[in-house]
Parts: C-alpha cells; sequence; structure tokens
C-alpha cells in the first residue's frame, strides 16, 4: 500500500529555488526578439555567445522588423581594410562600449581610450550590409558582401509598414559597387573585372526598369580608386580633404569653411579621409602615421561632429563642434582603405 502524502508536506528549498529561476532560452523567441530589440546591438556579439537560439534570433530578418516597429533602430558604421595578407577585405564594425561617456581624445596623447573600436565582424555572423542610395521618393539597396550579386533592392511600404523587395536586376554581377543618383536615376559602378568597358558601369531608370550601361572612360580612370567624399546633412553638402572641412552654399554657389576644427590638427601626417552622415551628424574617418612603440603602423581616427549653422542678414555660416573622437584601430602602414557603409537597423 502506498502511503498517502501529507498535505502539509513543503518541496525541498533547493528544488523551490531551481523551478522558480528558469533559463532566459526557454522564453519564447517572440518575447526574446522583444528584449533583444531593447538592446543597443553593441551588446549582440557577447549575447550571441550565450547560446544557439541566441545567435540565431540575432541574424535572423525578424529581429530587424521588431526593431523597426519599435523605433529603436540603430546607425551602423562597416569599414572594409584591405590587408597586404588578404584576397579580400576585411569587414569591420564601429562598436562602442555601452555605458560609457564618449570623450574628444585628440591631443590627449592620442592614446585610445578603448571605448570606441573598429572589431572585425565574427565568421558566424552573415549579415551583409547594403549601400542604400535614395532616387526620388524611393530607397534601393546594393549589396557590398564579398560575394559578386546583381540584385538590387528596393524600399517599399503598404498598409503593414516598409520591407525590402527585389528590382530588376543589373545586367553585371558586382562586389562591393558604389552607386549615386543623379536626375531621377541609379548609377552603379564597379564591383567587376572589368575586362570589357561595357562593365565599368551601368545606369537604371526606374520610369522604364531598365538598365543602360555607361561610356566607358579612359582604362586608368576605370581602374582607378573611386571614393566618395561628401555628403548631405539636413540638404547641405559638405566635403572633407586633407586640409580643412567644407560646406556648399547653394544661394552663393559657393564652398565656405566649417568654423570649428582647429582642434583636428590634420597635418603632412593624415592620409585617408572618409566623410559620412551619422544621424545628421558628420562622422569622419582617418589615419595617421604613428611614432610609438610600433614603427610601420598608423592609427585609424574616428570623430562625430554636431553641426549648427547661423543664419543672419550679415552672416551665413556652419559650426562643427566635435562631440568626440578616438583612435579607434592600428593598421599596418600597407593597408588600404576601401569604403565606409552605413546602415539604420
Amino acid at each position: 500500500m502506498v502511503p498517502k502524502r501529507d498535505e502539509t508536506y513543503e518541496e525541498p528549498l533547493h528544488k523551490k529555488k531551481q523551478d522558480s529561476n528558469p533559463s532566459y532560452s526557454s522564453l519564447p523567441d517572440e518575447i526574446i526578439l522583444n528584449v533583444f530589440a531593447r538592446v543597443s546591438r553593441s551588446n549582440y556579439p557577447r549575447l550571441a555567445l550565450v547560446c544557439k537560439n541566441f545567435r540565431s534570433l540575432i541574424l535572423s530578418s525578424d529581429l530587424n522588423v521588431t526593431r523597426f516597429h519599435l523605433k529603436t533602430q540603430e546607425i551602423l558604421v562597416h569599414v572594409y581594410l584591405q590587408f597586404p595578407d588578404s584576397d579580400r577585405p576585411s569587414l569591420f564594425t564601429l562598436w562602442i562600449k555601452p555605458g560609457h561617456t564618449l570623450t574628444n581624445q585628440l591631443g590627449k596623447n592620442e592614446k585610445p581610450t578603448g571605448n570606441i573600436r573598429l572589431v572585425q565582424i565574427p565568421s558566424y555572423f552573415s549579415y551583409t550590409p547594403m549601400q542604400s542610395v535614395a532616387v526620388g521618393s524611393e530607397w534601393y539597396g546594393i549589396s557590398q558582401g564579398d560575394t559578386p550579386s546583381s540584385t538590387i533592392w528596393v524600399l517599399s511600404k503598404d498598409i503593414y509598414g516598409s520591407f525590402w523587395r527585389k528590382a530588376s536586376n543589373m545586367t553585371v554581377a558586382r562586389e562591393k559597387p558604389l552607386a549615386c543618383a543623379l536626375d531621377g536615376k541609379l548609377y552603379v559602378i564597379g564591383g567587376c573585372t572589368a575586362k570589357r568597358s561595357t562593365n565599368w558601369g551601368e545606369v537604371f531608370d526606374p520610369r522604364t526598369q531598365t538598365w543602360e550601361p555607361l561610356p566607358d572612360p579612359r582604362p586608368e580612370q576605370r581602374f582607378s580608386s573611386i571614393r566618395k567624399l561628401e555628403c548631405w546633412i539636413d540638404k547641405v553638402l559638405y566635403r572633407c580633404n586633407k586640409h580643412r572641412c567644407s560646406w556648399y552654399n547653394r544661394k552663393c554657389k559657393q564652398w565656405r569653411v566649417v568654423k570649428g576644427f582647429t582642434m583636428m590638427n590634420w597635418d603632412g601626417n593624415i592620409g585617408m579621409i572618409e566623410v559620412a552622415n551619422y544621424g545628421g551628424k558628420l562622422l569622419i574617418l582617418w589615419d595617421k602615421s604613428t611614432y610609438d612603440d610600433k614603427p610601420g603602423y598608423k592609427d585609424i581616427w574616428c570623430a562625430v561632429i554636431s553641426l549648427k549653422r547661423h543664419v543672419r542678414p550679415e552672416i551665413d555660416e556652419v559650426e562643427g563642434n566635435i562631440e568626440w573622437a578616438d583612435i579607434v584601430h592600428k593598421v599596418p602602414n600597407s593597408y588600404v582603405f576601401v569604403r565606409s557603409v552605413l546602415n539604420e537597423v
């Protein structure tokens, strides 16, 4: 005979404690995605190491959709660096340490704080950044992955929200091409073996949904490195080089110097310059020769500058304020800065 259980019986304390602390991985995916979407993407590399399910959710498109609906999207800065011991450029992401105040390190012994770094994307992250280009009222996306692709994406909207759909394919598969908009058309150049001049570039007309080849430039231009050193912020065009940052006054039809950049201290040791629109602010990447204990290397710097335009009857100028600047990576002198790509995801 099995004795009746005493109604006053209590579970052991250690068992109660175990049952009251279930694993986070046992939660429904919808709840985990909702939590991840509210966390800075800077935490994702560590979260991806917790378990396979976390890694799968972080890599899924569902997370991007959740962030879109919760309006928690962030701007990601991707940088391609070419090293002499590699056949392909390496993809890095600008990583900002969560919970730390960013400071301006210019003129402070030029030592990196470690709060901002260019971190190489681990091999298990299969996310492929896209270059987004506005053509009229539509946005087009061009893959910036290592695998050549002819696919073009266009951002569409319906009653359920925004989503990417495929547009008419390019005539040539391209690897990390450059793209821009002009007169309501999409221009794409580079990213393929230009054995034939027709491969160099092509233009897409959204009205006819057709592609046409671009006229062939001279061979030295076709194979040269094409770089973008300008960006638009609040309908103002900015341009940076080794000497200054300027903005274009459309009313006067002249370039004017952005005030407040004396602390940048760009001199003859400055090499690469890259500028981008970072959420309405100016993001600048540049490299500079270093004279520390590692000769033959350069430091890659990154700075974010807020911009304020002063328009008065007697003056029209733009003033820049360096919000933060820091060394984000050390590279050998023989490296090549390929390009940067910004995405809001």
